[in-house]
C-alpha cells in the first residue's frame, strides 16, 4: 500500500530555491532531482473520480537526462487520516502509443499535473520536494507499507518524521492528491 503525507510549504517557503536550500542543507544531497508530467485519464464505462480511484500516465524526465514512463492504478484512499491507497505500477516503454491505444479504446485525457520534484531516501521514505504547476510547493513523506502492517499507529509515526525535517510544522496536511487539488482550483477559478 502506498502511505503518504502531503504538507503544502506557502507558509513555510517563499520560494522554490529556498525550499530546496532548506532541505539540503537539513538532509544533504539528494537522491534525484526530476521533472514529471502525470496524465490521468477517464474511462469510458468506469467513473475514477466518483469512485476515487486514478488512472495515471506518468513521464518523467531525470536531470541526468534518463527517461522513465510508467503506467499507474490507484485505489480508493482507505481510512480518514493521510493519504493510504492500493497502488500498482508497470513500466511503459512508448508513451505516445500508449495514449493512442487509450483514446482508441474511449479513454480521455482527463488532466495533466507537471511538477519539478527532488526526491531524499531516508530510512524506508521518500521525501519529496514538489513544485506542482498552478498549486504551489509542497512536500510529500512517502513509503510503501504491506496491507496487514498499517494499523493507528502509522499516522505517529509520519507526523513525527515531518516534525524531525521540518520542526516549525503546524500539523496542517492535505489529504487530496495534486489531480484532486487541480480539480479545487478548477472550479473554483471558473465558479
Amino acid at each position: 500500500m502506498e502511505v503518504e503525507i502531503k504538507i503544502p510549504l506557502k507558509e513555510y517557503f517563499l520560494t522554490y530555491s529556498d525550499a530546496v536550500f532548506y532541505f539540503t542543507e537539513t538532509l544533504g544531497s539528494p537522491s534525484e532531482d526530476l521533472y514529471q508530467k502525470d496524465t490521468y485519464f477517464q474511462s469510458p464505462i468506469h467513473n475514477f473520480w466518483q469512485t476515487d480511484e486514478a488512472f495515471r500516465l506518468r513521464e518523467t524526465q531525470v536531470s541526468s537526462g534518463s527517461e522513465k514512463i510508467e503506467m499507474t492504478y490507484k485505489g480508493a484512499k482507505i481510512g480518514q487520516s493521510m493519504k493510504i491507497r492500493e497502488e500498482t505500477t508497470v513500466l511503459i516503454s512508448n508513451a505516445k502509443d500508449l495514449k493512442t491505444i487509450l483514446h482508441k479504446l474511449g479513454f480521455t485525457s482527463h488532466i495533466v499535473v507537471e511538477k519539478q520534484r527532488i526526491n531524499w531516501v531516508r530510512d524506508n521514505f521518500t521525501l519529496s520536494l514538489d513544485q506542482v504547476k498552478d498549486l504551489g510547493i509542497f512536500l510529500e513523506l512517502e513509503a510503501t507499507i504491506p496491507k496487514e502492517e498499517i494499523d493507528e499507529r502509522i499516522t505517529d509515526i509520519f507526523q513525527k518524521k515531518v516534525q524531525e525535517i521540518l520542526p516549525s510544522w503546524n500539523g496542517n496536511e492535505d489529504r487530496k492528491s495534486y489531480l484532486e487539488l487541480l480539480i479545487t482550483k478548477e472550479e473554483i477559478d471558473e465558479g
